[in-house]
């Protein structure tokens, strides 16, 4: 496993001990390790939502605004 050091401000240090220290996570590095994940995933919704919006823009989106119009998507696969 890679060993990553970095700077932290003293509340954000402080705020993460007291985590650790009331058993939410087992140690700071599970803390980076669970937010990063949590990050990770945002992240690719955002980059889903991007490359929605440019296939929109380029005409290649298919707009599902009623029950009808998704079922009949769905159909169609």
């Amino acid at each position: 496993m890679l060993t990553i050091n970095i700077s932290l401000p003293d509340k954000l240090k402080l705020q993460t001990e007291a985590l650790v220290k009331k058993g939410y996570y087992a140690s700071f590095s599970d803390i980076v390790r669970d937010s990063l994940r949590h990050l990770l995933e945002r992240s690719k919704f955002d980059l889903w939502a991007e490359q929605a919006k440019e296939d929109l823009e380029k005409g290649k989106a298919t707009i599902l605004n009623s029950e009808k119009s998704i079922d009949e998507y769905f159909k169609d696969l």
